[in-house]
């Protein structure tokens, strides 16, 4: 999913609910917009480039070009399930985890209809466990 439209939700979430949160939105768009940075994370693990223009493009362009064929089954930390479950647990006990889980499953949502009218996939990346499982049965 394009980061504008990220932020285009983040903004309208953040606006909506500011009579509410006040200040505390910003957590919304910290969740629906700043989640991406373990795109960041993964290419510089991968590539040791610590260029975001390069990664940017990677992830974009580069990607569209293959069809994302290369990233399906790449592990993004903030877009697992066990991550999103953490958030979750810990948003019924504090106010601004909360805040932010409402980014962070806006961002989720948006991310699972382009996964499934684009990529024509459920889901890009199961699990910190699935991810640990499936590369042990591949070196096998």
């Amino acid at each position: 999913m394009k980061i504008s439209v990220h932020a285009a939700v983040s903004l309208i979430l953040a606006f909506a609910s500011y009579p509410m949160f006040k200040w505390k939105v910003l957590l919304i768009l910290v969740g629906g917009l700043l989640i991406d940075i373990d795109h960041y994370f993964w290419y510089v693990y991968k590539y040791n480039e610590f260029d975001v223009f390069s990664c940017y493009n990677f992830f974009t362009v580069d990607a569209e070009k293959t069809k994302w064929k290369y990233l399906i089954g790449r592990l993004l930390i903030f877009h697992t399930i066990e991550f999103f479950l953490i958030i979750i647990l810990f948003s019924f006990y504090n106010q601004l985890i909360l805040i932010f889980a409402i980014g962070l499953l806006s961002h989720y949502l948006l991310d699972l209809i382009w996964l499934r009218f684009i990529l024509k996939r459920f889901i890009l990346n199961h699990s910190i466990l699935y991810w640990i499982y499936k590369d042990k049965i591949q070196k096998v």
